[in-house]
């Protein structure tokens, strides 16, 4: 019989918004059940659509790029370049990674299916409505600021007139076609739209990508809460005898096992994803600061605005990252020092013995790293944000 027959609702609880945004972008993986020939093909219509409209913008702007011969206009187009270029990057590793997020899902369900009591599994929800918040927070800065960028943006530039009295409608993103002119209707409307439909497609996959870590890491804080009190319980004067006793750190032993398991799984499954997030973003906020002083002085309130959203944006999201990390690591702390604290002279002889080896499994390090270089911590947000002032300010003086 099941322990929790409300596992079902609750999965669906824990990784609704991520769900829908990864499953319009055909990565989000069924874990309980196997497709269906309909399904398998709006999976690969989805990828494929989602590929397109991805390259539909680096291609075209990266030729522009390296046609243009000004400096600080191809200083502006390289931030879009570069976050389409990681976008593409995030969305292959998640399409590659299906198997093992599949199997993190996985490992979360039987997580739920097989919860003890009311107690523990109040707990996992108290840690799901963290990772549920976050992924929310992230959503709508990004589409916010992602749709706003791209479309309010170009208007704020208005037309461009050049010396020959041609007018220049501007586009989202920069973009050279070699076979047709951008510029008349509707191939300018056309491509208006699409460049509108990439964006949401580059947001949808940031936003997936959050959401991932959020479920998965803040799940395992949750079996981490329980793991606390297993530990507390384990030295309580009820125990009856030395059956019990041996029940109890059976269970705290199967219980940390699964969470290093499943934390391992979790870090060879997203690391490369969040190294490619953390690096990325640092580089393009301190060229979106660039871009605000720049328009600063030319008193271009809308432009400023809206490059300000988008910084804003980009520090909120990779303080996300580093937020769910932070919070990873305080809770394993809390699991450290109840182990060192544990009465263990309440138990008999043989079986304080046992207390050792979880003492020692639970002092050590439990951290989500990025692709093995960096820790997602309160510590690494704050270097990011000091190395992106030190880009900053040297790109300042280069230009000055």
């Amino acid at each position: 019989m099941l322990r929790n027959e409300q596992y079902k609702d609750d999965m669906i609880y824990i990784t609704h918004l991520t769900r829908n945004v990864l499953s319009l972008l055909g990565a989000w993986p069924l874990y309980n059940r196997r497709r269906s020939a309909g399904e398998r093909v709006w999976k690969y219509l989805s990828v494929l659509v989602s590929y397109v409209l991805l390259y539909f913008v680096l291609i075209p702007g990266g030729l522009f790029w390296v046609i243009e011969k000004r400096t600080r206009v191809r200083v502006q187009t390289f931030p879009m370049l570069l976050y389409c270029f990681m976008a593409s990057s995030k969305y292959t590793n998640l399409i590659f990674r299906e198997k093992s997020i599949r199997r993190c899902l996985k490992h979360i369900e039987d997580d739920w299916r097989i919860v003890s009591n009311a107690d523990a599994r109040d707990m996992m929800i108290e840690s799901a409505k963290i990772g549920r918040r976050l992924v929310t927070l992230c959503a709508v800065f990004m589409y916010g600021s992602g749709l706003s960028f791209r479309s309010i943006l170009p208007f704020a530039k208005g037309k461009i007139v050049t010396a020959q009295n041609i007018t220049i409608k501007p586009l989202p993103c920069p973009a050279y076609f070699f076979l047709f002119d951008i510029q008349v209707s509707p191939a300018y409307e056309i491509v208006f739209a699409m460049q509108l439909l990439s964006g949401v497609v580059t947001y949808s996959i940031t936003t997936g990508l959050c959401g991932l870590a959020a479920v998965f890491v803040m799940h395992a804080c949750g079996q981490l809460k329980i793991l606390v009190n297993l530990m507390r319980n384990l030295v309580e004067e009820q125990w009856q005898g030395k059956q019990e006793v041996d029940r109890k750190l059976a269970k705290v032993v199967e219980h940390q096992i699964r969470i290093r398991s499943f934390l391992h799984l979790v870090e060879s499954t997203l690391q490369q994803a969040c190294l490619i997030e953390l690096m990325g973003c640092t580089l393009i906020v301190c060229l979106l600061g660039y871009f605000i002083i720049m328009e600063w002085e030319n008193s271009n309130s809308i432009a400023m605005c809206s490059y300000f959203t988008s910084f804003t944006s980009m520090m909120i999201n990779m303080f996300m990252f580093c937020y769910t990390g932070e919070q990873l690591t305080v809770q394993a702390e809390k699991v450290a020092r109840t182990s060192c604290v544990l009465e263990w002279y309440r138990l008999p002889n043989k079986e304080a013995r046992g207390i050792v080896l979880v003492i020692i499994m639970s002092n050590i390090p439990t951290k989500i790293t990025a692709g093995k270089i960096m820790d997602l911590s309160f510590k690494t947000y704050g270097d990011i944000v000091k190395t992106a002032v030190t880009y900053f300010n040297m790109l300042l003086n280069v230009t000055d």
